[in-house]
């Protein structure tokens, strides 16, 4: 069976356990986001959602008891030997995902929540009957779901939803088979329950782990598909659609940046502190990096002042206050990381 969450640590590089429980989770502090980046696993942003520090912690520490991790006393892990061959061994049979590049698009626990209500909902109408099997979703996704049916109630509403999931499942078929096989197989409707996440593992040969990982992507995948082509499941998704990688206030921050707004320009603008917005920056940097004027953002006699001091891998440096600012070393450490190819 497939070691739970070994694939996220390397045996060369000590990786922080909890920037890699807070990325599963989506707890997007810059910290998180900038470690994130430089371990090459941004993209799993929010593909655990449902990971709870209990579970997560007794993981890391059954790793440990078997020998497979080593922790030092900064919570950072590294493989052992062991847990290299063992992670060599099973690599081939781990899920890769296809649409994890869009995991800024949407919060996938809410499309799944609103996907399944839905499609439940529209089952049972094509069948005249009103009754459902209860869901453990907010109040707040069922009035969405219910405003939805109602703005789309009409006799072909089932013929419309079906052909906008026919169109899906074929771009799903495309890439990657077991994602429209579990999406299809895991809805509930009429009559039917949909699979379980040991059904699921048996039916599609993977392993129970990876199931929700199988799952985070079929959510990326429809959000992605929603955004791009108008029908019932875009009028669904819509309201929970990012415009971009960054937060809402960060966004706003960045487009006065782009504008020729200094720090203290958009501070005083937006009425917020100086080092909120360099926050947003500091965001913006980890995740549009080439949407940024570096000149700008960090002149180049400062990256050559910078440069004599802090050298190397960016991730083994130490922070020196007499060097610079915490703002501009951090800066320079995703520069560096992004022109060395990380």
């Amino acid at each position: 069976m497939v070691t739970k969450l070994l694939r996220f640590f390397s045996y060369h590089q000590p990786r922080r356990i909890r920037v890699i429980e807070n990325t599963l989770k989506s707890r997007r502090t810059v910290a998180t986001l900038f470690w994130a980046r430089q371990y090459r696993i941004l993209e799993w942003l929010g593909a655990y959602r449902s990971l709870t520090r209990q579970d997560y912690d007794q993981t890391i520490n059954g790793l440990v008891n078997d020998g497979l991790l080593m922790i030092d006393d900064q919570l950072q892990a590294k493989l052992t030997e062991k847990g290299a061959s063992q992670l060599k061994k099973e690599e081939s049979n781990l899920y890769t995902p296809s649409f994890y590049d869009w995991y800024w698009l949407a919060n996938t626990q809410r499309i799944m929540q609103r996907l399944f209500l839905a499609i439940q909902v529209v089952s049972e109408y094509s069948y005249g009957q009103r009754k459902y099997v209860p869901l453990a979703i907010s109040y707040g996704e069922m009035l969405a779901v219910k405003q939805w049916f109602r703005q789309n109630f009409r006799q072909n509403i089932v013929n419309e939803l079906y052909s906008d999931l026919h169109r899906l499942g074929s771009a799903l078929e495309n890439e990657d088979p077991r994602l429209a096989t579990d999406l299809f197989n895991v809805m509930i409707g009429h009559n039917y329950s949909g699979w379980t996440v040991n059904q699921a593992s048996a039916d599609l040969n993977i392993g129970l782990d990876d199931v929700q990982f199988l799952r985070h992507d079929e959510m990326l995948a429809i959000s992605a598909y929603a955004r791009n082509f108008p029908g019932p499941l875009q009028q669904l998704f819509l309201p929970l659609f990012n415009e971009s990688p960054l937060n809402r206030s960060a966004q706003i921050t960045f487009d006065l940046y782009v504008k020729g707004l200094s720090i203290e320009q958009i501070a005083q603008q937006r009425r917020l502190k100086q080092n909120t917005i360099k926050e947003h920056l500091l965001e913006a940097a980890v995740l549009i990096p080439n949407k940024l004027n570096w000149d700008a953002l960090l002149p180049a006699d400062k990256r050559v002042a910078l440069g004599k001091f802090y050298q190397g891998d960016p991730t083994s440096w130490e922070f020196n206050e007499d060097k610079a600012t915490f703002y501009e070393y951090r800066l320079y450490q995703i520069y560096q990381g992004i022109t060395d190819g990380k």
